[in-house]
């Protein structure tokens, strides 16, 4: 029974040399074995396959936000706020027109003492400019409106750039994420095979059963199914970001040099006032209020009358068609006010109040939901760095077990399943790491993106 049991561990130990051959290698036993026994596996996929263009992180953040259609959409309202921003002082500035007239008649025209007059030519052309003097307060209201929704609109943009920047990170560490997953998995595919290797090899020995062998198969199934799904998650985000940077394939991710947490260029305090008060989501909702109480005031000037001067000068033959111009200069000066046109007014007045009234409530809401996502982000932060910074012991801890229990399993004192939990242990451990890793980097673009800045 001694023998048995020794034999048993022997072969127990050739195929942990298969998974870890280095640190066999250290202890100097059953290198050669492990490495043939691994060689005999089909090779595993390559986590680093082509995937396309790779591309680092600042280009792939260029080129989304040149192919956004958000943003080009918030650029586009940028400038026709500016636009309006110009016929708003327009609205300052004299109408200038130019008109001109040719006719002829055969009417005859005649006059006291005269015979009649044959057929009749006319013809003139003249220049007139008109420019309204006072409006009730109508152009300069419409004017602090059009620069509101100008600030609303750079704000607006600001909120978009950022969104599509935090969209441009979001893809590019799926498809880092993506890579490790991959690799997590070739390496529970390694450990699996090795298994499998070892049950089969002991089966053929007479020191296995054929259950031994089939619970290896199908831990060696279930961890190529496990890599098959994270090659599919690979190429899903690869594609994903393909679209967001432009183009018509996939598109790979260049690996950052680091993934772990870094010091936040700000305080919890600071980054908190920022998004109470700084936010680019608050700037747009504070320029909105403004913009509709000014709205508020051109509506009221409609009970105003309106003064406006009229001057130009016609140039004429004074021809005797009917509407012909005459020749000369004009200068008026008149008045206009609409005592009553329906209540149409009032309606004005009533929607521009009740747009105002929403506006304010809306901005408020905005300020508090801001401080709130903050709060909330650099929470869930603060428990990403302490996860990543578990997850990473967790891994060490594991390391730390699997070698412990494949040198008591050597020795005949653990048994395989001690073993197998040990391995899945370490697998688990790594993925939790890397969920742990891009967890932490998410949440800081997110909270970049709230902000409106770098961190």
């Amino acid at each position: 029974m001694a023998l048995r049991l020794a034999s048993i561990c022997g072969a127990l130990a050739l195929g942990i040399a298969g998974v870890w051959p280095a640190w066999l290698a250290a202890q100097g036993r059953d290198t050669v074995q492990a490495t043939a026994v691994v060689a005999a596996q089909p090779p595993a996929p390559d986590s680093e396959m082509a995937l396309g263009p790779r591309l680092p992180l600042e280009t792939v953040i260029a080129r989304t936000m040149a192919y956004s259609p958000t943003l080009a959409s918030a650029s586009g309202f940028v400038r026709t706020a500016r636009s309006a921003q110009r016929v708003a002082w327009g609205a300052y500035l004299p109408t200038v027109s130019a008109s001109a007239l040719a006719g002829r008649s055969n009417q005859g025209v005649a006059s006291v003492g005269t015979s009649d007059v044959g057929p009749q030519g006319a013809y003139g052309g003249g220049v007139a400019a008109s420019l309204p003097l006072f409006t009730g307060g109508f152009r300069g209201a419409v004017r602090r409106e059009a620069a509101a929704l100008a600030q609303a609109a750079d704000a607006g943009l600001l909120l978009q750039r950022f969104a599509t920047r935090f969209l441009a990170k979001q893809g590019f560490f799926e498809v880092l994420r993506g890579h490790e997953l991959v690799r997590v998995g070739q390496d529970a595919v390694t450990v699996a095979g090795t298994g499998y290797q070892y049950a089969k090899a002991r089966e053929r020995a007479g020191t296995a059963t054929p259950a031994d062998v089939l619970q290896a198969e199908l831990a060696l199934s279930t961890a190529r199914r496990q890599l098959l799904a994270a090659q599919d998650t690979l190429n899903t985000a690869a594609a994903a970001l393909g679209r967001l940077v432009g183009a018509d394939g996939l598109v790979d991710a260049e690996p950052l040099a680091n993934l772990d947490p870094t010091a936040l260029a700000l305080g919890d305090t600071a980054i908190v006032a920022i998004a109470v008060h700084d936010a680019p989501a608050v700037q747009q909702a504070e320029a909105e209020v403004a913009a509709t109480h000014a709205a508020v005031r051109a509506s009221k000037a409609q009970y105003a009358p309106t003064i406006s001067a009229t001057t130009g000068y016609d140039w004429s033959n004074n021809g005797r068609v009917s509407g012909a111009p005459r020749q000369g200069w004009v200068v008026e000066v008149g008045a206009s006010l609409t005592l009553f046109n329906g209540f149409i007014r009032e309606d004005s007045v009533t929607r521009a109040t009740v747009a105002a009234e929403v506006a304010a409530v809306t901005a408020a809401d905005t300020r508090r939901l801001s401080g709130a996502g903050a709060r909330q982000l650099l929470g869930s932060l603060r428990v990403a760095e302490q996860d990543v910074a578990l997850t990473i012991e967790a891994v060490r801890v594991a390391t730390e077990n699997l070698r412990v229990v494949s040198v008591r399993y050597r020795n005949g004192i653990a048994i395989i399943l001690d073993l197998l939990t040990s391995q899945q242990s370490l697998v688990q451990a790594e993925l939790d790491l890397v969920s742990a890793r891009f967890n932490y980097q998410v949440t800081r673009a997110s909270l970049e993106a709230l902000l409106g800045r770098e961190l």
